[in-house]
């Protein structure tokens, strides 16, 4: 498994949550080297005294729950024969990702299961065609064994209603301490008790485990974002990850990551995940659009400064929605396809992601001829 010093645990380079006296040892194997590793704590571009003393500052336990990635998620292509439909990943005792293999569809999401002492938290279903359903209820039975535990209540939540998301709803209708909590925005405001949307952020109990709900339409109606406050991590679903981020109501997706933004100032972000992954390891490049093999794929997780990134460029386009490729994503409003179709010169009212290549150039065309 690899493990990275998160931005919020400065100094624990195993990933084990504790700063110690290994990540002293693996702070001097690097000393004097290039900033091309987690030893560079400060990323000045060196290892050296001033990060040496970062380390000693934080010496102990740290902040945040501790966990790590895969070396690799599972990438289709000729491995289809051989790799399991969902691949299943322990961040730590009480966190865990799934994806789902881009041989059962070129979408791939990531789904997230959060465990506090009387729910379990699940961020979205799939994208179809898997037994998600056998599989997160095999995780929940190996979790209460290890924590000697009776049951516990899934809930099961959605980043926001695309049917790559809610694909596998119906594998958990009728199961039993399970519940829905709905697609669309008057469910996820009821559900939640948010009564001003999408303004108010409201805490969510999984039982001594506390995560914030933050309304952030903009991709999608009721699109929310979490935070995990055990583990530091801001989940935003497809508002922000490595890949396309299709903008359907581009002011309004201006003011949800402004949202995020002003969050964040108040509480510290690990990591940043959402639920795909697009981009390749090389800066700006993306795969093929429905391409169901991604060789040297880019790693999911991102950081706040890539939600910075994105919403100064978003600021700098002053309203007008464009196309622009960055090294970890790339912006893609939406909003030009349904003026060129509607003719009524609105630009923030649109469309779904693209399904399909056919939708995909639809979008590029109505950009161009904006």
């Amino acid at each position: 498994m690899a493990s990275a010093s998160p931005p919020c645990n400065p100094g624990d380079l195993d990933g084990n949550g504790q700063v110690d006296v290994f990540d002293l040892l693996e702070l001097l194997e690097n000393w004097g080297s290039d900033g091309d590793t987690p030893a560079d704590l400060n990323g000045d571009g060196v290892v050296d005294v001033f990060d040496l003393l970062l380390l000693l500052e934080a010496w102990g336990p740290t902040p945040y729950a501790a966990g790590g990635f895969p070396d690799r998620w599972i990438s289709g292509g000729p491995a289809c024969g051989a790799e399991p439909v969902i691949q299943v990943h322990e961040y730590n005792k009480n966190f865990y990702i799934l994806r789902q293999s881009l041989c059962t569809n070129f979408e791939a999401p990531f789904i997230y299961l959060i465990f506090g002492e009387d729910k379990v938290l699940m961020q979205d279903t799939g994208a179809g065609g898997i037994p998600i359903a056998q599989t997160v209820y095999s995780i929940i039975d190996e979790w209460l064994l290890r924590n000697e535990q009776e049951s516990i209540e899934l809930i099961v939540s959605h980043s926001h209603g695309h049917g790559d998301h809610i694909a596998g709803n119906s594998q958990f209708v009728h199961q039993p301490f399970t519940t829905m909590t709905g697609t669309s925005q008057s469910a996820v405001r009821n559900f939640f008790g948010i009564d001003d949307w999408p303004n108010d952020i409201v805490e969510y109990d999984l039982g001594g485990r506390i995560v914030d709900v933050i309304p952030i339409p903009g991709h999608q109606a009721a699109h929310i974002a979490l935070y995990d406050r055990e583990t530091g991590i801001l989940f935003t679903g497809d508002s922000l990850y490595p890949g396309r981020i299709y903008i359907s109501n581009f002011s309004q997706f201006v003011t949800s990551i402004g949202r995020l933004i002003d969050f964040t100032l108040d509480n510290p972000i690990c990591w940043v995940l959402g639920t795909h992954i697009e981009m390749t390891n090389t800066p700006g490049q993306d795969f093929p659009f429905g391409a169901t093999h991604h060789p040297n794929e880019r790693e999911l997780e991102l950081t706040v400064g890539h939600l910075e990134e994105l919403y100064g460029e978003l600021l700098a386009m002053n309203g007008v929605p464009q196309y622009k490729v960055l090294d970890d994503f790339i912006i893609f409003p939406l909003s030009g396809a349904a003026t060129s179709a509607s003719g009524n010169g609105r630009t923030d009212d649109c469309c779904d992601r693209p399904k399909n290549v056919f939708e995909l150039r639809q979008a590029f065309r109505a950009l161009e001829n904006r």
